[in-house]
């Protein structure tokens, strides 16, 4: 077989490999007289899958069988190993999780099931076996059957052995008998039989394959109606005395019993595989009990009676009626297994009805495996290897095509057997009543792709449905619906007509569209019939692979189309012309119908089909077309004209960015014109491809940003764009959710504005600050801008919320500590913040950590009062006398008291190491141990810097030396500052001692100034000998105090903003961006962490209300597990204090590009944030664009109310290793900006160039562009 699985088998492979290691040995007998057999091993420890119950064998879990089992020249019809890939199988053991289920004491949903013997209702299942089973297999099993007293075939049960799978299905199988028909020889599979179920005149023209006013050069007047063809029905049977079934001419076709009674009947054969007994000849004519059969059967091949008005596609083709449905609509699997193999078996019989008929070229299967249920929760159908889906491809290989419905979920679900790799699956589009095919839209009851991964190396047969076809309200054949009165003749079906929906209804379309390409080529193997459909289908929708194939998971290739197809496997032209271009040029995208966005980027890209003409360039053209306007066409207006297409031949493209200015209410298409020209002046003709625009955008109107909500609210806004589906939600980091459905603009082609609203029940969340976000997701998944708001989330009663605010800090004599020496009194200082809406009293706090205690320093204390939205500093103290790595415990309210609904908030742990305190003097730079007067120097201004050495030992140190040197900027060399004697440093038992050297230094270089300490002397150790600081040496007086800000080793500070009553100092450490709010008297008040994850780029600006506005990169983690950077924004207030953080422009991977050099600006109430956009992947084209936007509010703390980005400059040349940060100054409402550029202009060198542009904030393109200078850094624009 082709196209499907195959397996290796490696454990076979190890053992040869074995072999023929050992084989030379054997011939060397004198030398070893013993090589010992190679046992291969047969079982392994079962794998546990969550919520799927174990396989039991007595008190112990099974072993998982390896099921590697050997043939032995045994006869077998499916690939050896295709079992390894079987499922549903999540374990990995042959044992279908379903039944496994069942095992762990869920029901049976068997629609034959009885009670069986012991107590259960019984299962219908599928036994697999590794080679074909004789009737030593089947005795072996219906013998393991009868001792657990199964009824047996003479009451009723089913027992058949299917030889194309080697396999037998078999029903009322008591649940007491599953383990042991498991454990039998040759068996790899047990599977649970799936329940199957059922899943023409506007429809037969939409087609294509009927005449109509709309489109000419359809199949039937190309001469083409499936004559020749024959088509087998697998349903609840046909009523094909129906007089648009019973003949083909419909001339003296009165309903009669007798099927054969027709001088040109379209009958030729039957098999009833529900009957007891059937009767395998192909002689029986199966009656339709419930509608469903007729129905397909008629908008597959009916002729519309006399009328020839509800005619199916292929009114030409020939009736095979297999009965594999019930009249009940669902039975087990059973009957279509049986049903397939029938068809297999007659896949090339002479019928002796016609000479023009013979054999089965096309199944006609509308429907699918019942889904979801406790048997098999979350169900997505299965991955093409259940029973009836490797029937399928057996067929498939005897050549017939296999035409299945997609089913009728809705959701993402390939049931079996549409999940077959062989299988031709259809899904639904909705014609809307209308011939036109521009209209048309996906039925909301289709299922959609991609199927379950069978893990083999094809990533296409994944691809499902493969095409879509109409289904929605079908018109066609009516079955006799009323039973006959006992003694009286049959009651008949006659021209009786009514309308379904659903897949069903779809895919006997599609099996009359491929009839009519039999008869066009009869030569047509099933995969390159299925390979035409593909190609020759309506495109519509937005590829899920566009590297892979043009598929995606709604509409799969796209929309049936006869005349197209019938093309195709001709070898001419399709009648639309611009799908089968004859042009020399050939354009891959965008594709016929394709709707693209304004304001992006898009790569226009296509090939020479051609080594005839030496063609050397690609020119394109963007022409857009509109629609009449009271008769009159205005002109097409030209949007690029003539350009030169970048890359070769072989590939050439264009990235062009669609304007939002080319959205036109009034809009047909844009067409897309492509050319080839050589030296000589040869001219291709020009390939044409049609694409639409549409601008899609999303606001969020109710409830507005900043209330306080509880219960269930209602949230409501406007959306426009194209083909919207529905509207998405999440709340903070969560996942999407639907919101609502859209219906007002969800057609194919359908642009529009839409309002919208669904309720929102907030005590799904919990109380707090909670950013709402929102999206609209349309037909071909495309996702628009997302609007935001924050709200207060307020469910619970009043009630204090402790919580802990900041880290924990350790001090050991008034130093910070990391870890500590046996003996030493540890303050221990943190935060408590009251999050709560209730005032706290007497909050009862202890510390509990290995130690004495003491009542001079409490390890325990009470908070006297702590308001709401209030926090309090808290020192309690740790007698550290015990040695080892200790855990810490500190606990607020322990008892409860305080009625706190967060009480896991209220315990906080770590880990801290106390050390043996040693007998030798221990020297150290403890951290902190670097200060200066005054705490923040000025420039050019000498301050003194205090070094700090202790010692951690207990005997005293003597002798020592302390050199101090700062690192010389822009080098690595150091230069001496001075040096200092030590002469003593006492020890001792309990604390350390310590003594300070003071050096004297002044800089002009503003920021972080370095420094390097080095102690010599008897007792240092080499490895502690350095220690290196910085300094921040700032150019604004922040006034002097007593307190001391020393930074870390590894924070560094990267912006300040003074204001009147406080600094604050931006740092980064680890990857963290931080505040840190500083007093007049340079104390710190508050360390407040902005973001955990800094995409290195930040600005500042003091606004004009006092607050500090902050834009910075973040870095988040999508739901698929990639890393992308957006712009997030906030405002802190003096105290450090932050107003809720909103996120803006799109998030990009770090392999699709960047923002960097960020600057704000503001003019009264405007804020505006500018920046390069680094575009790496440019729509999916990885040209690597650089541009410069903007985007600006005039209400900066409401995430909601920022513009969209504009692009201002769009294509410059500069890396973020060349440029500097955009200086920029907003000015009666113009944006100035100071940008760099790479140019080699006038002098040809290539330099840095300085460059000014200038233009309005909601303008697109600037039109002003002028050079300032070269190679200039930290340029910045004022106002004089």
């Amino acid at each position: 077989m082709q196209g499907r699985p195959s397996f290796s088998n490696p454990r076979q492979a190890m053992f040869l490999v074995l072999l023929m290691l050992f084989l030379p040995l054997a011939s060397q007998s004198q030398a070893f007289s013993y090589v010992p057999d190679v046992q291969e091993p047969t079982h392994t420890a079962p794998i546990l899958v969550e919520d799927l119950p174990p396989l039991v064998c007595g008190d112990d879990l099974c072993d998982r069988p390896l099921r590697m089992l050997d043939r032995n020249g045994r006869d077998a019809n499916m690939d050896y190993g295709w079992w390894q890939a079987y499922g549903p199988d999540l374990d990995w053991n042959g044992m279908d999780d379903r039944l496994q289920r069942i095992l762990g004491g869920l029901d049976s949903i068997s629609p034959t099931a009885i009670v069986g013997p012991d107590g259960r209702k019984t299962v219908a299942i599928v036994v697999d076996y590794a080679w074909f089973p004789t009737d030593y297999e089947t005795s072996e099993l219906a013998s393991t059957l009868d001792q657990h007293g199964w009824i047996g075939t003479e009451e009723g049960a089913f027992f058949e052995v299917i030889p194309s799978i080697d396999a037998v299905a078999v029903d009322k199988v008591p649940v007491s008998a599953l383990m042991d028909i498991y454990h039998l020889d040759g068996v790899v599979v047990v599977e649970m039989q799936n329940v199957m179920v059922p899943n023409n005149d506007v429809a037969s023209k939409a087609a294509k394959a009927r005449p109509s006013e709309v489109y000419s050069s359809t199949a039937h007047e190309l001469g083409y109606t499936g004559s020749g063809v024959i088509i087998a029905v697998l349903d609840t049977g046909v009523d094909n005395e129906h007089r648009s079934l019973n003949d083909f001419d419909d001339v003296n076709d009165a309903p009669d019993s007798d099927p054969t009674s027709y001088s040109d009947h379209k009958w030729i054969a039957g098999y009833d595989a529900t009957s007891q007994n059937p009767d395998t000849s192909g002689e029986t004519d199966p009656d339709d009990g419930n509608g469903h059969g007729t129905h397909v059967a008629g908008s597959a091949l009916g002729t519309g009676d006399a009328s020839r008005v509800h005619m199916g596609t292929a009114p030409g083709a020939g009736l095979i009626d297999i009965k594999v449905l019930t009249d009940g609509g669902g039975t087990n699997s059973q009957y279509s297994l049986a049903g397939l193999q029938w068809m297999i078996n007659n896949a090339d019989t002479n019928w002796g009805v016609n000479s023009s008929y013979n054999g089965i070229q096309i199944a006609s299967m509308s429907y699918g495996s019942l889904g979801g249920g406790p048997l098999f929760p979350g169900d997505q159908g299965d991955n093409g290897t259940s029973a009836e889906a490797n029937l399928v491809n057996q067929a498939t290989d005897a050549g017939i095509v296999c035409v299945v419905a997609i089913g009728n979920d809705g959701s993402n679900r390939v049931p079996s057997p549409g999940s077959a790799d062989g299988a031709v699956t259809i899904g639904s589009v909705n014609d809307r009543n209308t011939i036109t095919r521009d209209d048309d839209e996906m039925s909301d009851f289709s299922n959609y792709g991609p199927r379950q991964s069978d893990n083999d190396d094809d990533e296409l047969d994944e691809q499902k449905p493969d095409v879509t076809a109409y289904g929605s309200n079908i018109v066609s054949a009516t079955y006799a619906a009323s039973l006959p009165i006992p003694g009286s003749d049959a009651v008949l079906a006659d021209d009786g007509y009514d309308s379904k929906s659903g897949t069903s209804m779809a895919t006997p379309i599609a099996s009359g569209v491929i009839a009519l390409m039999l008869e066009a080529n009869p030569s047509l193997t099933p995969e390159e019939v299925k390979e035409a459909l593909q190609s020759s289908s309506e495109q519509r929708g937005v590829p899920a692979d566009e590297g892979l194939s043009r598929w995606n998971e709604t509409y799969g290739h796209g929309i049936i189309d006869a005349s197209c197809a019938i093309a195709y496997v001709l070898g001419t032209i399709c009648e639309s012309g611009l799908r089968a271009s004859t042009s020399d040029v050939n354009t891959t995208y965008p594709v016929n119908g394709t709707w693209l966005m304004a304001n992006s980027f898009t790569r226009i890209s296509g090939e020479v089909n051609t080594t005839e003409v030496d063609y050397d360039k690609i020119e394109i053209k963007l022409e857009q077309h509109f629609k009449p306007n009271n008769g009159n066409v205005p002109n097409p207006q030209i949007l690029l004209d003539w350009t030169l297409a970048n890359g070769t031949t072989e590939y050439w493209f264009y990235d062009v960015e669609l304007q939002d200015s080319w959205v036109k209410s009034n809009d047909k298409f844009i067409v897309v014109y492509a050319k080839a020209t050589d030296d000589k002046g040869n001219e291709s003709n020009p390939d044409l491809r049609t694409f639409q625009l549409s601008r899609t955008g999303i606001s969020l109107l109710s409830p507005l940003s900043r209330n306080v909500l509880s219960g269930t609210v209602e949230v409501t806004g406007e959306v426009e764009g194209v083909e919207h589906d529905r509207i998405e939600y999440k709340i903070d980091d969560g996942d999407w959710t639907l919101g609502t459905s859209l219906s007002e603009h969800n057609g194919a082609g359908q642009d529009g504005l839409d309002s919208w609203s669904f309720n929102w029940d907030t005590s799904t969340v919990d109380d707090g600050y909670r950013q709402m976000f929102v999206r609209m997701v349309n037909k071909s998944g495309y996702e628009s801008p997302i609007a935001s708001r924050s709200y207060t989330i307020d469910n619970i009663a009043p009630a204090p919320s402790l919580r802990f605010q900041g880290d924990v800090e350790i001090f050991d004599q008034k130093l910070p500590a990391e870890s500590a020496y046996a003996g030493s009194l540890l303050e221990v200082n943190f935060d408590v913040y009251n999050a709560g809406d209730k005032d706290a009293t007497d909050i009862y706090v202890r510390l509990t950590a290995p130690g004495e205690e003491s009542e001079a320093y409490p390890s325990q204390g009470v908070i006297p009062s702590l308001e709401k939205g209030e926090s309090v500093g808290v020192t309690l103290f740790w007698q550290a006398s015990v040695a080892g790595l200790h855990e810490v415990k500190i606990e607020l309210d322990p008892n409860g008291a305080q009625g706190d609904p967060e009480p896991e908030d209220n315990i906080l742990t770590f880990q801290f190491e106390i050390l043996e305190r040693p007998s030798q003097p221990v020297l150290r730079y403890l951290p902190g141990s670097v200060t200066t007067v005054p705490n923040i120097p000025l420039v050019d201004e000498e301050y003194t810097i205090s070094v700090r050495v202790d010692n951690l030992g207990q005997s005293n140190a003597v002798s020592l030396d302390m050199v101090l040197e700062y690192q010389i900027p822009g080098t690595s060399g150091w230069q001496l500052i001075g040096d200092k004697r030590i002469s003593f440093i006492p020890g001792a038992t309990v604390e350390s001692g310590f003594q300070s050297a003071k050096f004297t230094h002044s800089n002009s270089n503003i920021g972080a100034v370095h420094y390097r300490a080095t102690l010599t002397g008897d007792g240092v150790e080499s490895e502690y000998s350095q220690h290196t600081f910085a300094v921040v040496v700032s150019d604004v007086s922040s006034g002097q105090g007593s307190a001391t800000l020393s930074l870390a080793e590894d924070e560094y500070p990267i912006a300040f903003a003074g204001i009147e009553s406080s600094t604050l100092i931006f740092t980064t450490i680890d990857g963290e961006l931080h505040v840190r709010s500083l007093s007049k008297d340079l104390r710190l008040q508050t360390d407040t962490l902005i973001d955990k994850s800094w995409g290195g780029e930040l600005d500042v600006l003091v606004r004009n209300d006092g607050l500090v506005h902050t834009a910075w990169t973040s870095r988040t983690q999508s739901q698929q597990g990639y890393f992308l950077n957006d712009v997030a924004m906030t405002s802190i207030s003096a105290t450090g204090q932050m107003l809720p953080i909103h996120h803006h422009l799109t998030g990009l991977k770090i392999s699709e590009g960047e923002y960097w050099g960020l600057d704000l600006a503001q003019e009264d109430e405007t804020v505006v944030l500018s920046g390069y956009f680094r575009n790496i992947s440019t729509g999916g084209s990885w040209s690597d664009l650089t541009s410069i936007f903007s985007i600006h509010s005039e209400s900066p703390d409401a995430g909601e109310n920022w513009s969209t980005m504009r692009t201002h400059i769009p294509v410059i040349d500069i890396s973020p290793d060349d440029g500097d940060q955009l200086s920029t100054l907003l000015l009666d409402g113009t944006l100035h900006v100071l940008y760099q550029e790479i140019r080699d202009d006038v002098s040809g060198i290539e330099r840095s160039g300085l460059m000014y542009s200038r233009g309005d904030l909601d303008e697109s393109q600037w039109s002003y562009q002028t050079s300032i200078g070269d190679e200039a850094q930290s340029a910045q624009l004022g106002v004089l």
